[in-house]
């Protein structure tokens, strides 16, 4: 195992070490604290994903509910294992009584919580310095903005409230640091692969086929952290108990099977669904009831007949099938309100067939992970170095898994066998095997939805610099810039052409693309002793995706997904091609002896979005520190920090520090 042998290096280079100096168990020392960081929250409203409807007003949390309870021990061990050697080890004791999600209640591998945080030995090899162990690598310098600093994964369970130090995911890994005769500095850093972690969106979550028992809703109930504050409706859309397709497939497979079943009794032949080609999901909505008997080659049936004698129009007995599920398969329950707006499942399907609902009949869910292996790792550099004139420079460059996921779609079916989808009469799909076995009503078996999460390695080139401007006014004022260049990066691209007929593989690719992100700051003291920084930030998608489906005859939105926002009720919400950033940070110590210290940092997201992090920390005494902290976030709805709006909160904390 890769973290194995990690171990095994470093306890191979303790020995060494120890061959020369006996190990020094009084060098050892043992330091910590133990803190409470209680959190509440000031508005009324839902969650993502939290919603049992598209225009639910019901607030599912009230103002003051708590959302955070977390209490934890933190040792740091350090000492002297030989002559030129030290060892370091970081633990964490964890518990959340508040926590959405088992995995965030407790100490869990590869997240923020985890126990053994840090593990690392500091030794010599010639003239390098090398650092060997669990570890975290730092080499960015922006305000909430992560560029250079990208060899560690970061945990996101509470978005960006928690501090870098925190919320970074220390990896095993090796470092190897050694300065040259011009007072540069190289770095190479040979790291375990690890992704970011998402509420919603983690190993956590149940990786067994999800199946309806016909129709009867057996997997209601089934969002992955659901209630948890910071769950993005990106993430609510794959996961989610309501909008998540993860379980909008299985009461798919449930409605098709109601249809074939349906249709068979009534025409005693369940091959009649099969036929029905010359029907659309859209087109059978807006059929008023009077027409469904009538309608050209459309064969309905006495059941759906009965409904139509009772006044239903197409769109009412859509609803009346799709009403026993809890995800949203329909809303509109009748004719004058289905398809005013986008949003449910039919809706975006209203050019899928009934045939092709053959296809779907028990279809299931799975969520599987494709993650690299233990002998998998990334490949990092950098190089650093100052100027005669005091410019600091640096430049980057890593050959490395990705660390955002990506989830891949596909039918497969109960060997995990690919399917091949062909279009037949109105673009009405078959699924089919290498055998040429055709699957759904009148098949071998029930098609699988796999949802594959993985990640991709890119080549990351980038860079840094800084220098100092002396000005009469301000006096001196640091200025900064980041910049990286990722080549073979991963976006969501949605195909509403294929949505619409029901091809959900195709509806959503994960597609190549090279960013550029950059980051302009500058820094400034002044009021005496407060620091004031401002940045602008910019993430370019240099392939972004803005076209029309090319599905023969059918001209619908073919565009890049905003990852965080895209989501069924804005419409799978188009990114922004060049995204902007601005921010603002404060900070002042204050006390007679400067016991306390206020930090604002102010983020303004292009597409309205806003957060705002007011944190205030006092020395009660030397060993006891109190903390406040206000988040705030608002803006627009479908924006990554306006969405969130409803997890606004304020936290109090006490730390107590030991020795």
């Amino acid at each position: 195992m890769f973290k194995k042998k990690y171990l095994g290096l470093a306890i191979s280079a303790t020995l060494a070490a120890g061959a020369a100096q006996a190990f020094d168990a009084e060098s050892f020392t043992v330091s910590g604290y133990v803190k409470n960081e209680t959190a509440a929250l000031t508005k009324d409203g839902a969650f993502n994903g939290q919603e049992t409807g598209p225009t639910d007003t019901t607030n599912y949390n009230d103002r003051g509910d708590l959302i955070k309870s977390e209490s934890s021990v933190k040792f740091f061990v350090n000492g002297d294992v030989g002559e030129g050697s030290s060892m370091h080890a970081e633990l964490l004791l964890h518990n959340d009584s508040k926590a959405k999600g088992s995995h965030f209640k407790s100490s869990d591998s590869y997240t923020q919580s985890e126990f053994l945080r840090e593990l690392y030995l500091d030794t010599k090899a010639g003239d390098w310095d090398v650092r060997v162990g669990k570890q975290q690598i730092v080499w960015g310098k922006a305000d909430g903005a992560k560029f250079l600093d990208m060899i560690n994964p970061t945990d996101y369970r509470e978005m960006a409230q928690n501090v870098m130090a925190e919320s970074r995911v220390p990896t095993w890994g090796a470092l190897f640091d050694k300065y040259t005769a011009d007072g540069g500095n190289i770095q190479f850093a040979i790291t375990q692969p690890r992704e970011n972690v998402f509420a919603g969106l983690n190993r956590d979550i149940d990786t067994s086929a999800k199946q309806n028992n016909n129709n009867i809703d057996t997997t209601s109930n089934n969002g992955h952290d659901s209630g948890n504050p910071f769950i993005l409706k990106g993430v609510d859309s794959i996961t989610g108990e309501r909008y998540g397709f993860t379980n909008i497939v299985p009461d798919l497979g449930s409605v098709a099977y109601s249809f074939w079943a349906t249709f068979g009794n009534d025409f005693g032949s369940f091959a009649a669904l099969r036929g029905s080609t010359g029907v659309t999901v859209g087109g059978f909505a807006m059929m008023p009831a009077v027409n469904i008997n009538t309608a050209a080659g459309a064969p309905f049936g006495a059941t759906i007949a009965g409904y139509a004698d009772l006044g239903m129009d197409g769109a009412a007995i859509l609803n009346a099938f799709a009403s026993s599920y809890n995800t949203v398969l329909n809303v509109g329950d009748s004719a004058a309100t289905w398809g005013a707006t986008d949003d449910s499942v039919f809706e975006y399907m209203d050019l899928a067939t009934f045939a092709t609902f053959d296809a779907f009949v028990g279809a299931k869910s799975q969520y599987v992970f494709n993650m690299p292996k233990n002998s998998d790792v990334d490949l990092s550099t950098r190089y650093s170095n100052s100027t005669a004139n005091g410019i600091n420079y640096s430049a980057i460059y890593s050959y490395a898994y990705d660390k955002n996921p990506i989830i891949n779609i596909s039918w497969r079916n109960d060997s995990g066998e690919k399917l091949t989808t062909s279009y037949g009469v109105n673009n009405s799909l078959t699924l089919t095997d290498s055998d040429g076995t055709r699957y759904g009503a009148l098949a071998g078996g029930s098609p699988t939805l796999r949802f594959e999460q993985t990640v991709e390695r890119a080549h990351n080139i980038g860079g840094g610099l800084d220098f100092a401007v002396d000005t009469d006014s301000l006096g001196p004022v640091v200025i900064r810039a980041e910049g990286l260049y990722t080549k073979d990066s991963y976006q969501p691209v949605i195909d509403k052409g294929y949505l619409a007929i029901g091809d959900l593989p195709n509806a959503l690719t994960m597609v190549k693309t090279d960013r550029f992100k950059y980051v302009i700051g500058a820094d400034v003291t002044v009021a005496t002793d407060m620091m004031v920084s401002a940045q602008f930030i910019q993430d370019r998608n240099l392939d972004f995706v803005d076209t029309t489906s090319n599905l023969s005859g059918n001209t619908r939105d073919r565009y890049t997904a905003s990852y965080a926002a895209m989501h069924m009720t804005n419409g799978f919400q188009k990114d922004i091609e060049n995204k902007e950033f601005y921010s603002i940070f404060l900070s002042k110590p204050f006390g007679d002896s400067g016991e306390g210290r206020w930090n604002n940092i102010l983020m303004l997201e292009e597409g309205g979005g806003r957060w705002n992090r007011f944190d205030v920390e006092y020395s009660l005494t030397n060993d006891l520190i109190g903390t406040v902290e206000y988040n705030k976030y608002w803006g627009d709805d479908n924006s990554q920090f306006g969405q969130l709006e409803a997890a606004s909160n304020v936290q109090v904390g006490l730390k107590y520090l030991f020795e």
